[in-house]
């Protein structure tokens, strides 16, 4: 380590700090040197310390450094139990180096703290980029908050009832206090009447088929509303296609009068890199150059990290509609923040005030006043939550474990597991005598998981199949791991699986020394924009027969329009193979059958929220097998992410 950054952070045990911690802390260091030759021992040492820590709680995905929790056992891996700098004097430091923001205002100039790298606001230490994302994110959503458009409560009204239906039709025609509440028109109803609108629900809640019938409530406002869908990812981006397209074709099937102005409800999406058109140079629509939009609709919202949260809303003129769709107890993104749940409030059920509801009740007819709730924050009326599930009954134990894991509930989260037939738990012995790899209880499933998928390459060899049917078949089932190294990690696991289809003749994997062979699946780790290719776009290696009769391997990709597109092997971005992936790149999908792997002894990154994602992407059964203080451990312990923007908002429950 550099003598400079030993002098001052002595008790650091370097062991555990990224070259990027350090690099931050000379670069304070340096900084302070050179503006005043004079500062005190004390001070660099402040510094130091200070520089180092933010970067860390960057780096575990936390906005900021809350200095409150600087002496919790969390930190004493990076220092001495014994030190005191971190705990006490960091926390009455108010020196040259660090910009000490008024808590009571935002900042609207970043070029306030360039001369600053450290913002100190209340209790919270930010390196001052991410203190000006955040301020521009909560600026932007108070701006958007004051605003209400300008819509026909009568005609909306009309507009939701064709759409949604009529809750008094089967009775007097009144609102009814005892009518079973349809949250999908209420969540419609708050959406149209805010500029800014977050839609959150679980698995098979209906959050497309809402946002489906919000947008042709808006339509029928306004025929000329242009409209942009958007993901963050590839995969999620195709994800909201399918279902867009799939509710507007069951529309179009039950009447044409179900869904007007379905047709300029666009079905093609965007990821928010392309949508936003980044290049290198940075991104083309931003502050001085907007996006051309009425409403721009961002799917799996859990997964934007503040930045390009910030990003997307300095891309919006002021009067365009943004709504947010996703679930706010999902994983965060992999980046730092967690936007969505701060913007939700995740762990807490809020409601709307009463005023909002008494307009909710008459756009839609349902009486809210067993949801309604005194004034708590201008946030309240703007997030809308999607309660019921239309895809797990009180029969799926799928269902049952989903809410059980949300609520931290081991004893009710055992119970599911042995009582319901869909969901099922293996736990990992570490005391056998053979690897939890070898052993059949894991080897036997992953062989029927993927026989399907076998039979699929085989008929597709010999020309009975088309590559859809492939990918069909490859979507029935799918192992999750919770961790990218060592035997439990996404690597072995994948090269282990290989191994075992080998064995069982469901693959070949010796047809060539490249490492390409038919069935391989791939998933894609960068970004291609020339290619249309994108970080966790999944592939997959056919032998497909030129006219010559010479076969060559190919990767199969699916395209927005249904149909497959194929690129030799020696084109693609950075890939790795997907048999295996992690709960993290898969959010956004859905499997049949999954089976989630988790490791012997508990880790940081298993969490209640990686758990609950994990058992959300499975369709009709799920597996787990790890440890059982592993499970355990995991299900009590909650995403933490430390950040000024959900105080901010929330502040005055």
């Amino acid at each position: 380590m550099n003598p400079l950054l030993l002098q001052y952070l002595p008790e650091i045990e370097v062991k555990n700090l990224r070259d990027i911690d350090r690099q931050v802390a000379m670069q304070m260091l340096q900084w302070e040197l050179q503006a005043s030759a004079e500062t005190e021992p004390h001070t660099l040492q402040l510094l130091a310390m200070a520089s180092v820590m933010v970067s860390v709680a960057l780096g575990k995905g936390q906005v900021c450094l809350p200095l409150t929790s600087c002496a919790l056992p969390e930190w004493r891996e990076f220092w001495s139990e014994h030190s005191l700098l971190a705990s006490s004097q960091l926390a009455a430091c108010r020196t040259v180096y660090v910009a000490e923001a008024d808590p009571k205002t935002a900042v609207g100039e970043f070029r306030d703290y360039a001369q600053q790298p450290l913002v100190l606001h209340g209790n919270n230490l930010y390196l001052a980029r991410y203190f000006f994302y955040e301020r521009g994110v909560l600026t932007q959503i108070h701006q958007r908050l004051a605003q209400e458009p300008a819509l026909k409560d009568t005609e909306l009204t009309s507009t939701l009832t064709q759409l949604f239906g009529d809750p008094g039709a089967a009775g007097s025609g009144a609102a009814s206090s005892e009518a079973v509440v349809d949250w999908q028109k209420v969540a419609a109803a708050s959406a149209c009447i805010r500029n800014f609108a977050v839609i959150t629900g679980g698995p098979g809640t209906g959050k497309t088929t809402t946002v489906t019938r919000l947008l042709s409530a808006l339509l029928s406002q306004n025929p000329q509303m242009s409209i942009a869908l958007a993901a963050p990812t590839g995969k999620a981006a195709a994800r909201m296609t399918e279902s867009i397209r799939g509710a507007k074709l069951r529309a179009q099937q039950s009447g044409e009068k179900s869904l007007p102005f379905a047709e300029q409800i666009p079905d093609d999406s965007y990821t928010l890199h392309r949508l936003l058109g980044w290049s290198p140079r940075g991104f083309r629509y931003n502050a001085n150059r907007h996006l051309p939009f009425d409403c721009v609709v961002v799917d799996e919202a859990s997964m934007v990290d503040l930045p390009m949260m910030y990003h997307l809303f300095q891309a919006l003129a002021a009067d365009t509609r943004l709504i947010l769709l996703g679930d706010r107890d999902q994983l965060a993104s992999v980046e730092a923040g967690s936007v969505l749940a701060d913007l939700c409030d995740a762990g807490v059920q809020h409601g709307p005030d009463s005023a909002f509801a008494q307009r909710l009740q008459q756009l839609t007819g349902f009486d809210l006043t067993a949801v309604t709730e005194g004034s708590v924050s201008p946030m309240q009326n703007a997030v809308a939550s999607l309660r019921v599930s239309h895809r797990f009954t009180a029969e799926s134990g799928i269902g049952q474990l989903a809410a059980a894991v949300n609520n931290s509930d081991i004893a009710r989260a055992d119970q599911v597991l042995r009582q319901f037939a869909d969901v099922r738990f293996v736990a990992v012995n570490p005391l056998a005598e053979q690897p939890f790899w070898q052993q059949p209880q894991w080897q036997q499933p992953l062989v029927d998981g993927y026989r399907d998928y076998a039979e699929a390459l085989r008929a597709f060899a010999a020309d009975k199949a088309a590559a859809n049917d492939v990918f069909s078949a490859f979507n029935r089932f799918q192992i999750l791991v919770a961790l990218r190294q060592g035997p439990y990690g996404v690597e072995q696991v994948n090269q282990r699986t290989e191994r075992l289809l080998q064995a069982a003749g469901l693959i070949d994997t010796r047809a060539s020394a490249s490492g390409w062979y038919a069935g391989r699946p791939v998933m894609i780790s960068r970004n291609d924009y020339d290619l249309g290719l994108y970080n966790g776009d999944i592939g997959i290696a056919l032998p497909l027969t030129d006219e010559q009769g010479r076969q060559t391997l190919k990767v199969a990709f699916p395209d927005a329009d249904g149909g497959v597109r194929y690129l030799l092997p020696s084109r693609l971005p950075a890939h790795e193979t997907a048999f295996a992936m992690t709960v993290h790149k898969s959010q956004g999908s859905e499997f049949d059958h999954l089976c989630l792997l988790l490791p012997e002894q508990w880790q940081s990154v298993i969490t209640r929220e990686l758990i609950y994602t994990a058992i959300t992407r499975a369709k009709k059964t799920f597996s787990l097998f790890g440890g059982t203080a592993c499970w355990q451990q995991g299900l009590n312990t909650r995403v933490q992410r430390a950040s000024g923007l959900r105080e901010a908002l929330w502040s005055q429950r």
